[in-house]
């Protein structure tokens, strides 16, 4: 074995599914300058410009996906906040103070800008979101917490993003995974407080056939990125902290999934869930270090594809949510870690109506209830949330007249 592959082996065994702070080491290395502030400056503020002059044969604008939108929902200052895309490809965002049903609801960009569900999360004292743009750019928006107004900048330029982006914080860094050019898959980054993104390609033309999913895995000190692989394959990638070099591994193989994956990195491991080809979803989970990806069935009988989200504790473990058999309302499939079994709720079970969602719903976890997103068949967004004995309480974020 070569000094080149014992090094490789060692990373996989001691720091595998866990991929990188995107570190100063990396900045040094590369020579770059990086100057801006999440802050209330309008430097470097984006300019959709419908006026863009593209080539001879440069693409359209996406077509809008906003006839069945997947809301993205997160927490925030203590708050679940939502942002959706609305039917005029515009971007709307919805926030409501804890314990309150009280949802206030902004603008962050204009219509025709927003050609993909967005992806949202808190980034250090700020709200991200991040979406294809026009001309399958790549954009991202902010807003400090308790602060009004939104800011924007290009992450990739036009003809770069060819999917909805996944967006987390990994340490002092903003990382973004998205669809790229001919089914590649592109990875981008900044140090927090700048605007200088610094692109990589994860994955070569013909290996990515779906919205990828990103995750910060703070135990294994990187990142890690899970998508959709040829012929409905299940495809993973991660880096070390302060490296380039991805290292992909297939968690499972043809004909095994028909949805865009979700993923978190939780408790020394990574969890991943995707529709398989049958009615339901499956879930993927392996140690940081183990190459080895053990599989379950999860209750429910699935037809959209599944959000998840970790929920904390000793031992901890993971919510999904998807549509159900039962009318295509939503229900919520827990796993605690280690215990291999699944647990199913449907959102009505303190209800007469069963609430009929279109597209894939959203969960997060806010101090220790689970909180969905999602449109029902009126265009209405909604948001249901869990109370201590297991009960879920809907509430009407905004009506489709807004959105």
């Amino acid at each position: 074995m070569s000094h080149k592959d014992m090094t490789i082996q060692q990373a996989r065994l001691y720091l595998r599914p866990g991929n990188r702070i995107l570190a100063g080491l990396m900045a040094r290395a590369r020579g770059r300058s990086r100057a801006r502030r999440l802050a209330l400056s309008a430097t470097g503020a984006l300019a959709l410009a419908a006026a863009t002059t593209l080539a001879p044969g440069a693409p359209a604008a996406l077509a809008s996906v906003a006839a069945n939108p997947d809301p993205a929902i997160t927490v925030a200052g203590g708050n679940s906040v939502i942002a959706v895309q609305t039917s005029e490809d515009g971007l709307r965002f919805y926030w409501n103070q804890y314990g309150t049903n009280n949802w206030q609801g902004e603008q962050v960009a204009a219509n025709g800008t927003t050609f993909s569900q967005p992806a949202i999360a808190q980034v250090g004292n700020t709200v991200v979101i991040a979406v294809e743009g026009v001309y399958n750019s790549l954009d991202l928006y902010w807003q400090t917490n308790g602060a009004s107004g939104w800011h924007g900048e290009t992450v990739a330029t036009i003809r770069t993003t060819y999917s909805a982006p996944s967006l987390a914080q990994n340490g002092n860094t903003t990382i973004i995974a998205a669809e790229g050019p001919s089914n590649s898959l592109d990875f981008y980054w900044a140090f927090n407080g700048t605007t200088n993104w610094g692109p990589e390609q994860v994955a070569g033309a013909g290996t990515t056939f779906s919205a990828p999913s990103i995750a910060a895995n703070t135990a294994g000190n990187g990142v890690n990125i899970v998508a959709e692989g040829p012929s409905n394959s299940l495809d993973f990638y991660w880096a070390i902290n302060g490296t380039a070099t991805w290292y992909p591994e297939v968690v499972a193989g043809a004909g095994s999934i028909e949805s865009a994956p979700a993923m978190v990195a939780q408790n020394n491991g990574v969890n991943i869930v995707a529709r398989n080809t049958s009615i339901g979803s499956t879930f993927w989970w392996a140690f940081n270090g183990s190459p080895t990806w053990t599989a379950s069935t999860v209750t429910g009988g699935d037809v959209s594809g599944p959000s998840i989200a970790a929920y904390p504790g000793n031992p901890g473990g993971v919510d999904v949510v998807a549509r159900g058999l039962l009318g295509d309302s939503p229900g919520v499939s827990t796993n605690v870690n280690g215990s291999g079994t699944w647990t199913w709720t449907a959102l009505y079970n303190n209800g007469p109506t069963a609430p009929v969602a279109v597209g894939v719903p959203s969960i997060t976890v806010n101090n220790g209830s689970e909180n969905i997103a999602f449109e029902d068949t009126q265009g209405d967004l909604l948001f249901y949330w869990e109370d201590s004995s297991g009960n879920f309480h809907g509430e009407t974020v905004d009506t489709a007249a807004n959105l």
